[in-house]
């Protein structure tokens, strides 16, 4: 993914955060780090990943990288599944999270606030989605590995369990280079359990 198309897909603009107990921030490097995306690119993702890590194996130099890793753009977005951002929020809300409608990005002290899009949380977890036209633009977590309570780590199962037979997505963890089939519990468990 190139840098700049960041930037293009969601509208920010500059600006403080106002009340910082009902918002919350992502670093810009984390979005969509961590991505739900369509089943339909779990065997593109799969190869991908692997390009990636032979990438890194052939590129690393010590404390770095010789060359940089460019991603292509997945077959099907999440965009193109025109998924209902009412359908979703909905489900979300019911599933236990808390939906809060003002999210910042940025790096530093250097925030912008997001708009059209959302967080929901349950205790560090969080799932940002953006939204445009009532459809679902972009979608990705933050947060969800980690935890050692155990009904947190339930919760947060049962989400994921969720969104892969309700709305038919994966979960592609770019920085680990690791595709989950959101509908086979025993991989998402192994994933929140850092077993990978």
């Amino acid at each position: 993914m190139n840098i700049f198309n960041i930037f293009r897909s969601k509208k920010i603009t500059e600006s403080k955060i106002t009340n910082p107990e009902s918002s919350v921030y992502f670093h810009e490097d984390s979005f969509n780090q961590v991505e739900l995306l369509p089943r339909e690119n779990l065997f593109y993702l799969q190869k991908e990943n692997e390009q990636i890590e032979n990438f890194a194996e052939d590129n690393f130099v010590g404390n770095g990288f010789k060359d940089i890793y460019r991603r292509k753009e997945n077959p099907m977005t999440v965009e193109d599944k025109k998924i209902s951002f009412d359908k979703l929020d909905k489900m979300l809300i019911e599933l236990g999270l808390e939906k809060i409608s003002e999210v910042y990005e940025g790096y530093g002290s250097t925030k912008w606030k997001c708009e059209n899009t959302f967080a929901y949380t349950l205790d560090r977890a969080e799932i940002f989605i953006s939204s445009k036209d009532s459809y679902i633009k972009d979608f990705w977590i933050n947060g969800f590995r980690f935890h050692k309570d155990i009904e947190t780590k339930t919760k947060l199962k049962n989400v994921l369990l969720n969104l892969g037979n309700e709305m038919d997505l994966i979960l592609n963890d770019w920085d680990l280079t690791i595709t989950i089939d959101l509908k086979i519990e025993s991989e998402i468990k192994k994933y929140l359990n850092e077993e990978f």
